[in-house]
């Protein structure tokens, strides 16, 4: 109903919920004064870590001459890292079936690309079977 439009209400209530979103957001601010004290955003930065959307910068050594001819400032950089567990060798327990459509049969030497969440990966395999009666 076109009428309703300029309702005096509507504007009372959109204001009121404005105010209550202020008085909300102020006791929040509050809150995390109270909580982090005078340094605040620096003391969160250290427990919390870095939020989304907020802006860091990082600094890369060793960075190729050709990276830096190349980039393009208007698509964005993803960088990525592995934690420290993930960079050592680590041991597995799993179990593979064999798919219908793959006719090979999977030996130690093979490489094999694993998929983790969104991380990919290559690794070469140690297999071992386990025998159930001894």
């Amino acid at each position: 109903k076109k009428g309703n439009i300029g309702n005096p209400n509507d504007a009372q209530a959109e204001s009121e919920y404005v105010e209550a979103l202020k008085r909300e957001k102020e006791a929040r601010l509050k809150r995390n004064q109270e909580e982090f004290g005078a340094d605040g955003e620096s003391n969160r930065l250290r427990f919390e870590g870095y939020r989304q959307g907020i802006y860091c910068r990082i600094r890369i050594d060793g960075i190729p001459a050709e990276f830096v001819n190349s980039f393009d400032p208007t698509m964005p950089l993803v960088i990525g890292g592995l934690t420290p567990q993930e960079t050592e060798r680590g041991l597995i327990r799993c179990r593979f079936k064999k798919h219908r459509w793959h006719k090979k049969i999977l030996k130690c030497n093979d490489p094999l690309v694993f998929s983790i969440g969104w991380r990919r990966f290559q690794s070469i395999p140690v297999f071992s079977t386990e025998d159930q009666n001894g």
